[in-house]
């Protein structure tokens, strides 16, 4: 099973969390980790290491963080040289979204870990929509067939 991680500022991984867990139930293997005002970054670096090894059951571990280039990614990508020099198979996704987390949860046992990365980038770009827009033209396709 490929393991996952939400790191976020604040409680957002662990609201995330929340949110997956009412919609598919308790999760193995599916941990969060918080930057909290005043936290050493370093420290959320060790953290994150030590959070990811003990996800790591040979499958790999798949790392969700809510912004590009912000700290909880800093702090991932501060990993990636440990990571390899212990040959763990790990992904860094930014922007992490709820589709995203339920889409990993969900398919971790049968997909390889880059192939979850590729469908869970898949599933946050499917459901980034304009509802309101989206609607305005359902509508007007349909009156454009009325006649």
């Amino acid at each position: 099973m490929i393991g996952v991680l939400l790191i976020s500022h604040g409680n957002m991984a662990a609201g995330m969390k929340d949110s997956v867990t009412m919609i598919v139930g308790e999760q193995d293997k599916f941990e969060t980790l918080s930057l909290n005002p005043g936290q050493d970054i370093n420290q959320l670096k060790t953290d994150l290491f030590n959070c990811s090894k003990s996800l790591d059951s040979g499958k790999g571990v798949l790392i969700f963080v809510d912004l590009y280039g912000a700290s909880p990614y800093n702090a991932s990508m501060k990993c990636v040289p440990q990571w390899r020099e212990l040959g763990m198979d790990v992904r860094v996704i930014t922007g992490m979204s709820l589709p995203m987390v339920i889409n990993a949860v969900c398919n971790r046992d049968s997909l390889s870990v880059q192939e979850l990365a590729k469908e869970c980038l898949e599933a946050g770009h499917d459901n980034i929509q304009d509802a309101i827009a989206n609607l305005t033209h359902s509508n007007q396709s349909q009156n454009e067939d009325d006649y």
